[in-house]
């Protein structure tokens, strides 16, 4: 092993071990340095156990690491938790982890970006995806800042770009995270395709270090080192990772989703207002949501509508 990998593996190494809380000499997390999600909105306290209906028995759960305790969060969907959340790098990051048997996504364009979009006549309707929402978060970079390409509804707004991070979203709901051209290609069944720089984590490993640049993975507002920053990611299983880190750098972002075994990720949006992540659950008619960390900016509404940058959302598979 070279110098430059062995020194990279032990910063990885440090990174997983300070963001779950917990050092090789003890076994337990210190509670000072984990900070558990609240519970949020949620329709239930505690998810019930796997066997608890029969449409529970294929739903999953997220994965088990030391050092992060998942509260279930937002709107039950067939009687058991679609959505839970944490927090971890003493608290300064939450994140969101998706249940795909149970949720099926929406990529809603933005009244202004990404620029030149296409818009179809159900993205102006949010009681299309009001009413079933589970969870919402932010989409990825301007198209100004040549972060990658964009297609939607048929449409090549911007040429996608082969190696580059990109999250895809079928006509059936499907999301997935991955490398375009070796993960993720193009079909009759892709709705949306939007990239966003280089993979964050490819194959389990964080491809941001503590050795890049402030405009390494984006540059803040005046080129500031640390941002609230947000990210995707894929597990082996196909569950979803969202992660918003409040003024931290993307290697920090990257550990906290190899943490929680991430196996591909990519990089969404930045600065100080765009990073957004919501749980929803629903009383009757009325729609309350919850950030999944409490320094995001903006309020939960924001997705109850159209907005003016694109965003996700996951929607309760309903009978």
């Amino acid at each position: 092993m070279s110098r430059f990998m062995l020194t990279r593996t032990c910063f990885l190494v440090a990174a997983l071990l300070a963001l779950a809380g917990c050092s090789v000499a003890s076994p337990v997390a210190d509670p000072a340095q984990v900070a558990t999600a609240h519970p949020a909105a949620s329709d239930s306290p505690s998810p019930p156990a796997p066997s608890a209906s029969p449409s529970s028995a294929a739903h999953r759960t997220p994965p088990v690491v030391r050092g992060v305790t998942w509260v279930p969060s937002g709107r039950l969907v067939h009687g058991v938790p679609a959505a839970y959340v944490a927090r971890v790098s003493n608290g300064s990051i939450g994140l969101m982890w998706m249940d795909p048997s149970l949720l099926r996504f929406r990529f809603i364009p933005g009244t202004q970006f990404p620029e030149g979009s296409p818009v179809r006549p159900v993205d102006r309707q949010p009681s299309s995806w009001v009413s079933t929402m589970v969870a919402a978060f932010n989409g990825g970079f301007e198209l100004k800042d040549s972060a990658g390409g964009y297609f939607y509804a048929g449409t090549t707004v911007r040429a996608l770009r082969t190696g580059w991070a990109a999250l895809s979203v079928t006509s059936d709901g499907q999301l997935k995270v991955g490398v375009w051209g070796r993960d993720l290609t193009m079909s009759s069944s892709v709705l949306a395709v939007r990239e966003n720089l280089r993979p964050l984590v490819d194959h389990h490993v964080s491809q941001a270090t503590p050795a890049d640049s402030s405009a390494a993975w984006g540059a803040a507002n005046g080129s500031l080192i640390h941002a609230n920053r947000s990210a995707l990611a894929q597990l082996d299983d196909g569950s979803l990772v969202f992660a918003y880190g409040l003024e931290v750098r993307a290697w920090q972002l990257g550990a906290a989703l190899v943490l929680v075994h991430a196996k591909e990720a990519i990089m969404l949006d930045m600065n100080k207002s765009w990073p957004s992540g919501f749980t929803y659950a629903h009383h009757g008619t009325k729609v309350v949501g919850s950030p999944i960390q409490p320094g995001i900016y903006r309020s939960a509404s924001m997705y109850l509508t159209r907005f003016k940058k694109d965003f996700m959302v996951a929607l309760a598979i309903t009978p």
